[in-house]
């Protein structure tokens, strides 16, 4: 039987943010990507069978309060660092995820000794000439899907394509309001300069922690020069593809995703 993973609430310098928690044994936080996935997805409860589990929930996602405290990735990191000080987290390993690889990506270059283990998953965070990263505020969830799921048959890829194809007059606001307060809350952090950090890549050389990227073979949102120069950059970091898999790889690769992270970080 796999551990429970339970949500809270927990209290931080900009307000109460929601934590989801399972498992035992060393602990693992996890990082979600802009789509703010969490709720319901399988890899939690893989990793929750493996790890304590920490899957903190960012300001403007879900019932997570305090965004409007934040107004840039720099306000992110120590937001980070609130958290794993209030969960008493001295230096856990930490996985990310696009958005959430570039903020474990930050605390790892600019507080090395507060993570013993990093995995990047389709992280964004660079500027690479050439390989710019497509974008995700004016496309339509129809456009997205195809860069989020390698397999299009996938049941939220599936959903994606049929909100487009809906008539405007049967869209209510609660049906638009969730995805509405997750892109403001991205734009507060990679709006300009896009989803990128212009000082972050001559830092990387700083990351002490063991470093595994993983890049999901389809990901056509994020170039694969990005994962190939996290994995060039930081020491001694290494790089893992996996294959039928595209940007969302923990939704859509759970299981490979939480083996490599259990193999990685025991």
């Amino acid at each position: 039987m796999s551990p429970v993973v339970t949500t809270e609430l927990l209290p931080t310098r900009v307000g109460k943010v929601q934590v989801r928690r399972g498992g035992t044994g060393s602990p693992v936080v996890y990082l979600h990507s802009a789509m703010g996935e969490g709720e319901g997805l399988p890899l939690l409860d893989l990793l929750a069978g493996t790890c304590a589990l920490v899957a903190p929930v960012f300001p403007g996602f879900g019932e997570s309060e305090g965004i409007e405290q934040i107004d840039d990735m720099e306000d992110a990191t120590f937001h980070l660092l609130d958290v794993l000080d209030t969960l008493g987290l001295e230096a856990p390993a930490v996985v990310g995820t696009s958005l959430g690889g570039w903020m474990a990506a930050e605390l790892a270059t600019r507080y090395p000794e507060r993570v013993s283990r990093l995995v990047l998953v389709n992280p964004v965070g660079l500027y690479i000439r050439g390989a710019e990263i497509r974008d995700i505020f004016g496309r339509g969830p129809d456009e997205m899907a195809e860069d989020l799921f390698a397999d299009q048959s996938h049941p939220m890829a599936v959903m994606m394509r049929a909100f487009a194809q809906m008539d405007q007059r049967d869209i209510t606001f609660e049906m638009v309001a969730p995805q509405y307060q997750m892109l403001g809350a991205v734009a507060r952090l990679g709006w300009d300069p896009y989803l990128h950090d212009p000082k972050l890549r001559k830092r990387l050389h700083r990351v002490k922690a063991p470093t595994l990227v993983v890049r999901g073979a389809q990901d056509t949102l994020v170039p694969a020069a990005h994962a190939e120069t996290y994995a060039s950059e930081i020491p001694g970091a290494r790089l893992e593809i996996v294959e039928s898999a595209a940007h969302l790889l923990p939704v859509e690769k759970p299981a490979e995703l939480a083996a490599l992270v259990a193999s990685f970080c025991s």
